[in-house]
């Protein structure tokens, strides 16, 4: 007898790995630069903000690269927003790279960079340190995909999403099944009813009908009063648990959108210690004017507190996008909770209708990054980039993130001539006396 025993390694989840930092099971989210960012990737049970900026375009571009990633890695998608239409938003996803494009892209940037090609040598104490542009840094999970090309139709067909945007029509549909499910069984009933009235089979001889003992009546009596009562305490508990599951949320958007993501998760392959299939959950715009109500806050808050419950509880990964500034506005106190009920909290700061679109030395940048949160789940160490200080850039076919670097300061000497001439005087009359 030998004590070898054969070692089976499971097949990871399609699209995931486990990081080596943290030993988490991490998803790419759709941008190679924003994992590097946070850490290689989205950690399983994770939920993701981006705070968007004020003309909504930047945090719609990550939006669609999460959901992008989701159909490559053939993932159960869930999308749900009310300021856009799910299904238009999936049909501009942008294009995935094949590995031949996303090969001459990274030549092309090492060229246009300078290298040895334009004979230029790094010296051999600085050929160790880490790159300064975040692009440079190859992902291994996660995909490269060009922004100005669609994706083809035939990608999303293979892939299982559920849209939601509080359309009545589904509403419609269900009501119109129930009245079928509840119409159905009553037809036969009717139909039987007439077939106890139905005249005797000539030569068949008829049992007379004998009456029921006092006994007998009385137990069936009993029976009936049993039945209406058991049947009104489930009708008085089904009200009560109704009435309870309505009462959580003042606003019903919440409520439905939260049954649908929890009856999504529900399902077998997305059960926690099983590698069957991740789900990815986008959520884009919540809590947009479109939401406001009496109860805003209260509603926005539990709706956050359950989600996180339901997305912890199973192989998943949300990505949400909301107006923060306008969130501010209506109530400043609700900035801090949103980010306390999230794992990542990640800031878009767009230059657009700014006095820094026109200053020369934030030409090269779209916005700033900022990270107000970075959550350590499941692990004790949480991973931080190297720098706070980021910046990112949305060009023609990608979206990139990277360290935010000033130009040098030369405009200050030509400004102020005058005062660099006497300074200098001054020095030089003073070192005149000086022997050295």
């Amino acid at each position: 007898m030998t004590s070898f025993r054969k070692r089976t390694v499971q097949k990871p989840i399609r699209g995931t790995r486990t990081s080596p930092h943290t030993a988490q099971v991490i998803t790419s989210s759709g941008n190679p630069y924003l994992d590097v960012v946070i850490g290689g990737g989205l950690p399983m049970g994770s939920i993701c903000l981006i705070e968007e900026d004020r003309f909504m375009t930047h945090a719609k571009v990550l939006a669609k690269y999460f959901l992008a990633e989701g159909v490559i890695s053939k993932q159960e998608i869930f999308l749900g927003s009310l300021d856009d239409i799910p299904a238009e938003m999936l049909r501009r996803l942008p294009r995935p790279l094949t590995d031949q494009e996303s090969m001459e892209q990274s030549e092309v940037q090492a060229l246009g960079d300078g290298g040895a090609e334009n004979g230029l040598r790094i010296a051999w104490r600085y050929n160790d340190l880490p790159l300064v542009n975040s692009e440079h840094a190859t992902a291994k999970i996660g995909h490269h995909f060009n922004l100005m090309e669609q994706m083809d139709s035939m990608m999303l067909y293979n892939v299982k999403t559920t849209l939601w945007d509080d359309s009545p029509k589904h509403l419609d549909i269900v009501i119109d099944e129930e009245f079928s499910k509840s119409s159905s069984p009553t037809t036969p009933l009717l139909e039987q009813q007439p077939v106890e009235d139905a005249p005797p089979i000539p030569g068949a001889e008829v049992a007379p009908q004998e009456k029921m003992p006092a006994q007998e009546e009385e137990n069936s009596a009993n029976n009936n009063n049993n039945n209406n009562n058991s049947s009104s305490v489930t009708s008085s508990t089904k009200t009560g648990s109704q009435e309870s599951q309505l009462q959580v949320f003042h606003n019903p958007r919440y409520k439905g959108l939260l049954n649908d993501i929890q009856q999504l998760l529900r399902n077998e392959s997305f059960v926690a210690g099983t590698k069957n299939n991740l789900c990815r959950v986008c959520l884009t715009s919540l809590g947009s004017p479109l939401w406001y109500d009496e109860h805003f806050g209260e509603d926005l808050i539990k709706f956050l507190t359950l989600l996180m419950a339901s997305v912890r509880s199973c192989n998943s990964v949300c990505l949400i996008t909301m107006p923060m500034h306008l969130i501010a506005k209506y109530d400043a106190s609700l900035v801090p909770k949103i980010r306390q009920l999230v794992d990542y909290a990640i800031e878009l700061e767009s230059f657009a209708g700014s006095e820094r679109e026109t200053h020369p030395a934030f030409k090269e940048y779209s916005g700033l990054l900022h990270l107000h949160k970075m959550s350590a789940i499941n692990t004790l160490a949480v991973h931080m980039p190297e720098t706070p200080d980021l910046a990112f850039k949305l060009r023609r076919k990608k979206f990139i993130i990277e360290k935010f670097h000033l130009p040098p300061e030369l405009q200050e000497s030509s400004a102020k001539p005058d005062n660099c001439i006497s300074g200098l005087l001054s020095n030089s009359n003073a070192t005149a006396s000086l022997d050295f």
